[in-house]
Parts: C-alpha cells; structure tokens; sequence
C-alpha cells in the first residue's frame, strides 16, 4: 500500500457531521494520540423532516442546509483540505434528489461529502465514543439515536463487535405519530411499539447478555439525561423510572408546545416525544437498566479515523485483509495485481495520482477477485457485486460503488461501464487495472518489460499509448495478443488504446 504523511502535533483536523436532525463540526487539535477539541458549532436543519411526499428534499429543506453548510465553510478556514473529513447519514442515504442536492452542498462546504452506510456510522460512533470515556476493559453498549436512524453497537475498547442501524429516530417518528405536535397516550405507544418492532430481530445480538454497561450519544439521549439532573430525578443518568415519568408528563402536557421539562432546550422540543418513544424502545427491548451519556459521537469518530488513517492505523486496510481472508482470496495474485496497477495508474499521471486514489485502486486491486467465492465463471461480476453490498468499515458508498466499477471492469467489454469512463480519474484507474491483470494472467512474479505508459488528447478523443519493448513481447506472445485485443476493446467505447514498441 501507498503510504501518507504521518500528522505532527498542534495540527488541525475538521469533521463534519451532516446528521438527519442537526449539522455539526468540530475542529481538533492533535496533541500526542490525543485530539482536544478547539472548536465546535451545531445547527438544527432537519433534513429528515426537509422530506416532500415523493421522498426528496424541499427547495426550503435544502436552503437550510446549504445556509450551515456556508458557514461550517468559514469554521473550517485554515484547515487543509487533507485533514477534514465530512459525511452525510441516513436522511442523504435515502432522499430520492440526494445525487442532485449533494454537488451543491458540496460546493457550500467546499470539501467533498462522503455518504456513509448505516454500519459504518455505527461503527464512527462507536470510535466517538470510546475515544471520550475512560479506558476500560467492559463490553459496551452504545446507542445513537438520530434525526431518522438509530444505531446500537457493542465492542470493547476502541473496537466495535457488532453494529447495526436501524431505520428509525427522533424526527421520522415523530413525524409519523406526533406530526400535529399533539401527544396522546395512544400515540405514544404506538411510537414505541412501532421502534420495538424494528430492534426485535436484534434482540440476540445486543441483549444484555453480550454487554456490562451502556452508554448513549446523540442529541436525544443527552437532552433526556439534561432533564433527568435539572428536574432532581437522577444524577444525569437515564433510567426506566426517569422514561416512565417523561412520558407520563409528556401525556399530561398534550402538546410538544405546553411542555415545560427543565433542562430541555428549544430546538429539541420538536423531536422529544418522538425520541422518547425512540430511546424506551431500546430500553424494553433490551432490558436496559441505565444508560450514561457519552459525549463524543460520530463527529469525534470521523476525527480519530483520520488520525488512524494517517498512522497508519486505517479501518480500511483491516477491512481489506478481512474480506480477503474470508473469501479465500489467492493473496500473492492479489498482491501481484495490486502492485502493477499502482505502477500503471502513477505513470499515466505522476503528478494527478492522489495517495487516495492510488490506495482506492489498490484496495479494488487486492479484491478484485473476491466474486471466485462464488463462481470461477463471471467472477468480475460476483466481485462487483460483493463490494457494492457488504458492510465495509471504513469505506464509504461511494467508494464502494468506485471499487466495485473498477473490479466489473477488470476483463471482457467496457460497454457495461461506459459512464463511468466519463470520469477521467475513473478511466485511468480501470486502464491500471486491466493492465494488471493482463501482465500478471500467469498468476507468477511479473518482471516487467522496460515500457512507458502517457494518456492524450486527438480531436476530443482521450488516447492511451502503452510503449513496451517488442522484444519481450516477443517473448510473452499471449501477453501481446491480449494487449492487441485491448486495442479493440477500448475502441468500441470511443477510446484509443495504441500498442507501441520500444519507448525511446
């Protein structure tokens, strides 16, 4: 694998947490393993309420989120571009205009925006949340409950076990079940009822049994811990006791707008019934006695995986080496392939060859042949299909939907990703990839020929030229049959692809 710069201290990071409910960004200060917070700004948006009836964001909706967005981008001024990290959760994962709002808000924030798989904002989460409790050696249970998903994960010290996310949260359901503001025994139950019946098939996984303590982060969790300590009726922690009694207070009032819980701050009075329901769900459905509240969350999680990634600690390789060791996946091929490909894609481009998108191909490269798990015939295809669609931590869904185009692409026609040839970055990429794969079909050590590898333009079409010496191609006559074959293959999607002797 490529390497990256290591950070030094009293850098910088930003991370930015484009939540369902609230938008939020902290900079960090690293100091040591350490990261100390130096600044920190929270804006209610909203997005899953931001919905039409079609499922996509309003034009309002949308004008809020790119208002903070603009803003976040003055908190993150001075920052390197290297060191911020932003992601969007389930109400972007699931808005039916989230490929067409997200350039925008891109451009708001001037930094590109990664939408995450519910499992791996779990995952960030629980890495949060870790990083700001006190070491320890228990099994923990930590819950998240957000705008329009909940997540649960169990781990133990900064390594998460089990995470799963779960389609519900504070501003979905309330929508669902409080949508007038008006509170209803009834209603309330029928909230929680409705919760419970999304955490039931997880019951095994994350009953008490499985855990020692459990934490909550998020907006929820903390407003109703902040209620509990100024009203005198816990020490901050949530109880069952406390919950009851929220709830028998929340009937009485009748009206998110008549309640006058201590503690409770105005831009969660909206969402509180419909979190509650949320957060007693979770109590009853895994036998919860207590619950502390952390404060660390995924914004914190995104801070310390960049500071993981730059140590040379990154998630993502874990993943890899997991998911080839699962697949019983040829690891000197994988290797083998890895290797050619980087060689390919940097001598296209020196200067463009950005370390992320070198360790994108890299990675796609190590398991490009996962899909032989399935099938030794098509496998290209089951390859696609494995990375687009497993739980990857680390790995976002774009990158996901990157590796799993470049592994499509490996072998065979180029038809069946001729959008994505669009993307100039792309099609260098999928080019170092079958050139991989092509040098190393032997599946033995590649001494590679003395050879030059450029990328021009003639009249608007995009030509590569692969030099190599004739002479050892003379030697390795299938090797140059299949690189003539390319020749046509790039042809029939509008590409050249010119085979050359000897660079000079």
């Amino acid at each position: 694998m490529t390497t990256e710069h290591t950070f030094s201290n009293g850098q910088l990071l930003g991370a930015v947490d484009l939540g369902s409910n609230s938008f939020r960004v902290e900079v960090g200060r690293i100091d040591g393993e350490r990261i100390v917070t130096e600044s920190y700004w929270k804006e209610t948006v909203r997005l899953a309420g931001g919905l039409d009836e079609n499922g996509a964001f309003t034009p309002e909706c949308q004008e809020r989120a790119l208002g903070a967005l603009r803003r976040f981008r003055e908190k993150l001024e001075g920052i390197p571009e290297s060191n911020i990290r932003a992601v969007g959760t389930q109400a972007l994962r699931v808005a039916k205009n989230s490929a067409e709002f997200l350039p925008r808000a891109e451009e708001a924030l001037g930094h590109p925006i990664e939408i995450i798989a519910g499992r791996e904002e779990a995952r960030l989460v629980f890495s949060g949340c870790a990083h700001t409790l006190p070491p320890s050696s228990e099994k923990r249970l930590v819950v998240d409950i957000g705008g329009a998903s909940t997540e649960l994960i169990v781990g133990c010290g900064f390594i998460a076990k089990e995470c799963e996310s779960f389609h519900v949260g504070c501003v979905n359901t309330s929508l669902a079940f409080f949508p007038d503001g008006k509170i209803t025994a009834r209603a309330l139950k029928n909230a929680q009822l409705s919760a419970q019946a999304e955490f039931e098939e997880a019951h095994q996984i994350f009953s008490q049994r499985n855990w020692d303590a459990a934490y909550g982060s998020a907006g929820t969790i903390g407003a109703v811990a902040d209620i509990g300590l100024a009203s005198g009726l816990t020490n901050g922690v949530v109880t069952p006791a406390l919950l009851k009694e929220l709830r028998r207070e929340m009937i009485a009032a009748g009206d998110v707008r008549k309640l006058r819980f201590p503690g409770l701050k105005e831009d969660r009075r909206e969402v509180i019934a419909g979190g509650l329901a949320v957060l007693s769900a979770v109590f009853d459905s895994f036998n919860i006695k207590e619950m502390r509240p952390a404060s660390g969350a995924l914004r914190v999680g995104l801070l310390y995986d960049m500071l993981g990634r730059q140590e040379q600690r990154d998630a993502r390789d874990t993943t890899v080496a997991s998911l080839t060791k699962r697949s019983g996946v040829d690891k000197q091929q994988a290797a083998r392939v890895a290797a050619l490909a980087d060689k390919f894609f940097t001598e296209l481009d020196p200067s463009d060859a950005s370390h992320a998108a070198r360790k994108l191909l890299q990675w796609a490269a190590m398991l490009h042949e996962t899909g032989r798990l399935i099938s030794p015939s098509g496998y290209h295809r089951h390859s696609q299909y494995i990375l687009m669609n497993s739980d990857l931590p680390g790995f976002s869904k774009l990158d996901q939907s990157t590796m799993g185009t470049i592994v499509l692409a490996q072998r065979g026609n180029l038809r069946k990703v001729e959008e994505a040839l669009s993307n100039p970055a792309l099609a260098r990429m999928i080019l170092a990839m079958r050139l991989a794969v092509i040098f190393a079909h032997a599946r033995r050590t590649v001494h590679l020929p003395q050879f030059r590898l450029s990328e021009s333009r003639d009249n608007g079409q995009t030509v590569f030229t692969l030099a190599v010496d004739p002479q050892w191609l003379q030697r390795h006559p299938l090797t140059g049959y299949l690189l003539e074959q390319e020749c046509l293959v790039w042809s029939r999607v509008g590409f050249r692809f010119n085979l050359q002797g000897a660079p000079a």
